[in-house]
């Protein structure tokens, strides 16, 4: 799972990886929504940074086998004032065999 910003072309922010476990997964990636890191003098810009896509892919083995681009504003809601949560269920696909994970 990768965390994109608005103003980063080809970069990525902040990721992470879980593992698939009964078909399905929950994940969290902190971030910081400061426009920076504090500086050495302590001063915090302002907090407005926000990511704009989530993007989530399914891989084995190095191997991508599907991949979704969420949007934060409409995909997401926010669950507290430190976390968001999807407003619904993602399936992913490994094969047309295989069930989907959740």
């Amino acid at each position: 799972m990768q965390l994109v910003y608005p103003k980063q072309k080809q970069e990525m922010g902040e990721s992470g990886d879980v593992t698939v476990e009964g078909g399905s997964f929950r994940i969290q990636i902190p971030f910081l929504t400061q426009s920076r890191a504090p500086g050495l003098l302590g001063v915090r810009e302002k907090c407005d940074r926000k990511p704009k896509t989530v993007i989530v892919t399914l891989m084995e083995d190095d191997q991508e086998y599907d991949r979704v681009s969420l949007d934060l504003a409409k995909d997401f809601k926010m669950a507290d004032p430190s976390a968001y949560a999807l407003r619904s269920e993602i399936l992913l696909h490994r094969s047309p065999s295989t069930p989907p994970v959740r």
